[in-house]
Order: C-alpha cells, then sequence, then structure tokens
C-alpha cells in the first residue's frame, strides 16, 4: 500500500497543501511545532476516517476555518482510491466519500495496512495499563473494524452503569435489575474484545519473539503476554466459554460493584506485559531493551500485513531523535517489509544516508509553519500548494 498523493485544506496548520508522493521513502524535516505531525497524522485520518489520537474533530480545524477537507489517491491491493474526509464546523458533520460516493459506514477503514510508529510508544512499556490498552485499541481496531465497534458499545454500556453506581439513586433491587441487563450486553461485547485481543497479540508475539532473538542473537527472550482480567493463559479460543467464564467473574462481583460503586470486571481492567528471559521488562530490563523489545513489536505489525500479501505503509513521527545509534540501526532493519515510509526528522544527519542508499526511489522535504516544500538535487526546489 501506498499513498500516491495528498491534498489539505484547513486542516491543523495547514491552510492549504498539494502533496506528491511515491513509493519509497519520503523524509520530512523541520523543527518542532512546524506541522510534521499534523501531515503525518493527516495520512492516517484519511485511510482510517478518524484522527490517530483522541483530539475532537473541531480541533483538527485551521484556525477560524469552518471546515477541514482531505483528499488523496491510495493504492491499495492492485487498484487506486480516491478518498475524501471531511467535516463541517458548524453542523459537526464529518463526510467519508470513497471514489466519488459517500460511505457512511467508513468501510475503507479496516483495509489500510499502515504502521505508525511515535515517540511514545518507545516508553509503552514504562507507562501505566491505560497507556497499553489504547495501544492495543488502536492498533486492532485499525485492522478489525468490528473490534471498534464492539469497543464503543461496551464503552458505552460501562459509561451507564458506573454512572448508575456512583448515584444510587435508585433502590437496591431495581438497580440491581437493570445491572443485570447491562452486565448482559458487558458479557457480549466484552467476550468478542478478549477473544480479538487475545488473537492478534498471539500472533504479535510469534513475531516479535522471532525478531528480538535476531536484535539480540538469541541471548535474550521475548514474550509478550495478555493478562486478562479472568486471569487464564492462554484464554480459551471459543467464544461460548469466553462468555462462560465472564458471566460467573461479573455475577459474583456485583455485590462488590455496588458496595464500591463502579464496575470491577471486565477488559476495561486488562493489561499486556512484556517478558524478557521470563522477568518483567518493566521491572528488570535496561532502557535500552525496554525499546528494543518495542521496535520488535512493530517490526512484528509490519510483518503480519506482509502475510497477507500486502506491503504496509510505514509511518516514523519523529522516532529517531529518541534512540541510540544501535536502536536506529533495528528500525532500519524494520524497512525491507514496508512499500511506502513515510519519516519525519528533526535535523538532517550522516546517519539517515544509509537509508536513501537502500531505496532507489527517496525524496526529502522540508516542513516550516504548515509549508512544505521539495528539496532537490538539482537545486529546483518545490514549494507544494
Amino acid at each position: 500500500m501506498y499513498v500516491s498523493n495528498i491534498y489539505l485544506n484547513n486542516y491543523r496548520n495547514y491552510k492549504k497543501l498539494d502533496l506528491q508522493l511515491s513509493p519509497g521513502i519520503s523524509v520530512f524535516q523541520g523543527a518542532n511545532g512546524q506541522g510534521k505531525s499534523n501531515f503525518l497524522e493527516s495520512i492516517y485520518n484519511l485511510c482510517f476516517g478518524r484522527p490517530f489520537r483522541n483530539l475532537k474533530e473541531s480541533d483538527l480545524v485551521y484556525r477560524d476555518a469552518p471546515y477541514y477537507y482531505l483528499r488523496g489517491s491510495i493504492y491499495l491491493q492492485q487498484r487506486s482510491y480516491k478518498v475524501e474526509v471531511g467535516y463541517e464546523k458548524k453542523k459537526k458533520r464529518k463526510i467519508i466519500k470513497i471514489d466519488g460516493r459517500i460511505d457512511r459506514s467508513n468501510t475503507f477503514s479496516g483495509r489500510c495496512p499502515i504502521v505508525f510508529f511515535v515517540p511514545e510508544d518507545l516508553e509503552l512499556i514504562r507507562r501505566g495499563p491505560e497507556e497499553r490498552r489504547k495501544f492495543l485499541d488502536r492498533e486492532i481496531s485499525q485492522i478489525s473494524p468490528l473490534y471498534g465497534d464492539y469497543l464503543s458499545r461496551y464503552k458505552r454500556v460501562i459509561y451507564q452503569k458506573n454512572r448508575a453506581l456512583k448515584q444510587k439513586r435508585l433502590s437496591k433491587e431495581t438497580l440491581k435489575n437493570l445491572i443485570k441487563a447491562w452486565n448482559a450486553q458487558i458479557v457480549y461485547f466484552g467476550s468478542r474484545i478478549l477473544q480479538t485481543r487475545a488473537h492478534f497479540i498471539s500472533i504479535w508475539n510469534k513475531f516479535a519473539s522471532h525478531n528480538f532473538g535476531l536484535l539480540f542473537e538469541n541471548e535474550h527472550q521475548i514474550e509478550i503476554s495478555y493478562n486478562n482480567f479472568l486471569r487464564k493463559k492462554p484464554l480459551p479460543e471459543k467464544l461460548s466459554e469466553i462468555e462462560s467464564l465472564f458471566g460467573f467473574e461479573i455475577t459474583a462481583k456485583e455485590d462488590e460493584e455496588y458496595s464500591r460503586g463502579f464496575s470491577l470486571v471486565g477488559p476495561h481492567r486488562d493489561d499486556l506485559s512484556f517478558l524478557i528471559d521470563g522477568y518483567d521488562a518493566k521491572r528488570f530490563a535496561s532502557h535500552g531493551q525496554q525499546r528494543s523489545a518495542i521496535i520488535a513489536l512493530k517490526a512484528a505489525q509490519i510483518q503480519y500485513y506482509h502475510q497477507k500479501n500486502e506491503k504496509p505503509l510505514f509511518i516514523l513521527d519523529d522516532i529517531f531523535s529518541e534512540l541510540d545509534e544501535s536502536r536506529r540501526q533495528q528500525c532500519f532493519a524494520l524497512f525491507s517489509n514496508a512499500e511506502q515510509i513515510l519519516l519525519s526528522i528533526t535535523k538532517k544527519e550522516k546517519y539517515l544516508d544509509p537509508i536513501f542508499d537502500n531505496f532507489s526511489c527517496s525524496s526529502f522535504f522540508h516542513v516550516n509553519n504548515g509549508i512544505i516544500t521539495e528539496i532537490r538535487e538539482n537545486g529546483d526546489n518545490r514549494t507544494c500548494y
């Protein structure tokens, strides 16, 4: 997969931008705060119909403009698609079009093999469980839109249940009847979330284990483990068995949930753990080992897509400034399975030269205050409007 061109109008700090891209590697250089991340995230929004980060749509609109509009040509599965994404601020309305037709169900989401690598990902092991859940949900939702739907419905029911538990305006008997109905939905959607998470973590773990062994010449081993609230390793493969275990657990906690005023059972309490040589990487691994583990995981995501006979788009947003020389080289090794690489940097360094040498097609762009200029070897630079 690759993006051949992208047009931005009133998006973040871009008043207007029309940029041509090619397969291979494109580097975007500029100081912090000039719009590198905004541009890269616009590609994610175009492909998935939603912002990469948890931002309000209105916050994506340029200054006091009434709307934003994105348009791009995406080459996927040997076919080119014209994709348009627009948001109207006043009406709070978002429209997605594929080849000129309105796509109300956002069917394009889930088909785009994209791996997005940001500096926060490097600290994933050191952060709290909520951040790891967000990572899981973001990455799986872009592969499986159905998972995203389950997750949205699950969160809505959990919110309703927690609000009722905190208020306690109803009698205990009435509240219990309501909670029984909510719990049935929580078990239904939650079990499917559990099953999907376990499936993808298992796949990523196999690839990441191999990758980590290569990075450390098999001196160290890694395991990415799914710490589900049911405390089952491995989780049962049959959905009916997961639902049965979930139902038993949530029924057993009803009285405690009522007394404590919030939901105690469900995938919103899950976590992801990284074990290096059998020990918790968060507590016992060096900072460098932790970062290598994340690089191995990112490589696993790329390999998963490649296994599906589609080379992915790999986006790295200012990653290299966070890495030492050995980790940079590890990142370089990931590139071979990507169709297109979009890389942002604050300044051009000599360590980037081997990257360009490995690709027959490479482009270099300078980003300054929402304006992107293509820097050409012959000096005939071109500002993209």
